[in-house]
């Protein structure tokens, strides 16, 4: 399986956002890791993956310091780009 992680850390930036668009090309799985502090970001990361035809998971790490949101692609999944 073709995975990926980003690191959108420490903080969630346009410029990591457009790393983790760019990033979801081809890939089945992607990790996408933020600080936990920027969690209440994740929102912009999880509308980039369901444009991108992801289903995603978050979760948080067990020292509580980061935020992880686990994605696949979906079986029909089809990229969009925009």
């Amino acid at each position: 399986m073709d995975e990926v992680t980003i690191h959108l850390e420490p903080a969630v930036t346009e410029e990591g956002l457009e790393q983790l668009r760019r990033a979801l090309a081809g890939k089945e799985q992607v990790r996408v890791v933020v600080e936990a502090a920027d969690a209440h970001q994740a929102g912009r990361v999880m509308e980039i993956l369901e444009a991108a035809g992801f289903d995603y998971q978050p979760r948080g790490s067990h020292d509580g310091r980061s935020y992880s949101v686990i994605a696949r692609r979906k079986a029909n999944g089809r990229e969009v780009r925009g």
